[in-house]
């Protein structure tokens, strides 16, 4: 693990572990933008080893920019108190943690889009560090301006939204085409031929390469037109490639910072796998890259060792985990070393007696499951075939672990299910699995707490039901709050989520295209401003409007994932369950 710090004066955030502090002399200087808090910023994966891979570059720096205590309405930055100036300092808006310079001084700006909403953050980030938020009034302004880049899984899914703001997006695995776009140098994001060489890096979308047309509207209607094309100019390629590497040849990933404040700060995070080998019809990881794709159990090890000075606690990164092969040989050894493992998914087809005393010996007292649905139909629905025997088995098994308290994970206005049935199926559900885990509980001589966290569906670009509706906010309140009525005197049951609101912003930054720079100019606080002529309309067509069979989506740009007729034909079939 590197030092706690090293280079100029001004010291890394107390708490902090590995952090490398570069003179600026630096020939690549680098601002990587985290659009929401430190501690959710310092909790992700993928955020971190970009960091920590441009710092490991000979000639190269990279510092950290988070958005401050006054760009959201979620919980604020938190002061960052720092060793050698002794007083609390709060990095200002826009200005990078380790050195206070404003994003304008550095070459490249990358933000890490891992959530839809957090695009609401960054126009704002960008403008107070010195930098005009949107990519056509830095290109028309004939200035010198830092390069743009957005990477990060929502920005991945479909590139269009950010690119109102980026000058180019990294599509799949980032790993080879960040270096790539850093070994190209001097950046010149005004100047076109420039932009074609960085178009030519595998994976990486340049939203200058290509121009949308759209279908003349007609009327006085105030709905947008709807896209029929999106075409390259001369010099970009068709299409771009969604990158999607070999895990196996990738080398040990460079040791990450640690932070005490972060959300997950107790722990060591590394990555298991990419990808689900389930292929349920909601999910956008395992349809963007439908091969499931593990690390080897030696990569995994390293970065174990790495933190494990400071952390004995690994949190092991995957949308499948329990699907990684190693895992429970891996963990055992973990066990044996005196760690703990956290696995950040739990699929209960996958839970046996042996899982669950991993779990508990781990120190779990809760696990997450996800049934979806409150039936077995209404599952299938949404193509996962899962009864509910399965989880009652799974329950019975980490019950007589020691674990006895439970998250459920439901969806909330999933296509086609109407509101009485979904909600009669989830609190049905949520009854029989309390009394299932009670009964169980007795055997151990306690009994804990059963959460339902609810959220909204949300249609994913790539998957089957990228073409569904989402069900309206006010609809999604109702469900909601009859979910909560019913259970409400139900011993040991309790009930979550997401707020609907949330839900659809993150549908309409999701599924919309560049466009939606007249949404983020006027957000405020994170929130959509909702007031603008058009806008109601304009959410009317992306969210709440189910899609015809050949339309033309934004994302329809990245190659990649199965193809869309089959897309179709599966949406077709889950719809007539």
């Amino acid at each position: 693990m590197p030092g706690e710090g090293r280079g100029r004066k001004g010291a890394r955030p107390t708490g902090e572990v590995g952090a490398v502090r570069k003179e600026w002399g630096a020939r690549i200087r680098v601002a990587l933008v985290y659009p929401n808090r430190y501690a959710a910023g310092m909790s992700n994966l993928g955020f971190l080893l970009v960091h920590a891979g441009v710092n490991a570059r000979p000639g190269a720096l990279c510092e950290r920019v988070f958005l401050s205590g006054t760009g959201s309405r979620r919980r604020p930055f938190q002061p960052v108190r720092h060793r050698e100036s002794g007083p609390t300092e709060v990095s200002a808006e826009g200005a990078a943690l380790e050195s206070g310079r404003p994003l304008s001084d550095f070459d490249v700006v990358a933000f890490s889009l891992s959530y839809e909403n957090d695009l609401l953050n960054v126009p704002g980030i960008l403008a107070a560090g010195g930098v005009p938020p949107f990519r056509e009034e830095r290109a028309a302004s004939r200035s010198r301006h830092p390069l743009v880049v957005a990477g990060g899984f929502a920005a991945s899914l479909n590139p269009e939204p950010s690119g109102a703001v980026a000058d180019a997006v990294v599509v799949g695995d980032g790993e080879r085409a960040m270096d790539a776009l850093l070994d190209l140098g001097e950046f010149r994001p005004s100047d076109p031929g420039y932009l074609r060489d960085l178009s030519g890096i595998p994976g990486v979308y340049v939203p200058m390469g290509y121009r949308p047309e759209y279908e003349v509207g007609g009327g006085d209607s105030l709905a947008p037109a709807r896209l029929s094309a999106i075409r390259p100019i001369p010099g970009f390629p068709d299409r771009v490639v969604r990158e999607t590497l070999d895990l196996r040849a990738l080398p040990p990933p460079p040791p990450v910072v640690l932070a005490e404040e972060a959300e997950l700060g107790s722990m060591s995070l590394v990555e298991t796998s990419r990808g689900c080998p389930r292929m349920c019809g909601f999910c956008a990881a395992s349809h963007a890259c439908p091969e499931f794709r593990e690390f080897p159990p030696e990569r995994v090890r390293a970065a174990v060792d790495a933190a494990w000075p400071w952390r004995k606690k690994v949190g092991l990164i995957g949308a499948a985990v329990l699907d990684w092969r190693p895992f429970r040989s891996f963990a055992r050894e973990i066990l044996e070393r005196g760690g703990t493992v956290s696995p950040a998914s739990v699929r209960a087809e996958l839970v046996d007696p042996e899982v669950a005393e991993i779990l508990a010996r781990s120190g779990h007292r809760t696990v997450a499951l996800a049934p979806e649905c409150g039936t077995e139909r209404q599952r299938a629905r949404l193509g996962k075939r899962v009864p509910d025997g399965t989880f009652h088995s799974a329950a019975d098994m980490l019950v007589r672990a020691g674990i006895v308290s439970f998250k459920l994970y439901f969806l909330l206005g999933a296509p086609g299910v109407p509101r009485e049935e979904e909600v009669g199926g989830i609190v049905a559900f949520l009854k029989n699995f309390r009394d299932h885990v009670l009964a169980g509980a007795r055997g151990v001589g306690r009994m804990g707490t059963v959460t339902a966290v609810l959220s909204p569906f949300v249609p994913k670009p790539f998957t089957p039901l990228q073409w569904a509706p989402m069900v309206r906010e006010e609809e999604l309140e109702a469900r909601n709050e009859e979910v909560a009525s019913a259970v409400r005197g139900v011993p040991n049951v309790r009930v979550s989520g997401e707020r609907p609101a949330e839900s659809v912003a993150q549908g309409y930054l999701g599924l919309w295209d560049r466009r939606v720079a007249a949404d983020l100019r006027g957000a405020r606080r994170g929130k959509l401003p909702g007031v603008r002529p058009g806008f109601r309309e304009t959410m009317e067509a992306v969210v709440y409007r189910e899609k015809e069979a050949a339309e033309v989506f934004p994302w329809d740009v990245v190659a990649g994932g199965p193809a869309k007729e089959a897309l179709r034909a599966r949406y077709e079939a889950l719809a007539k369950r």
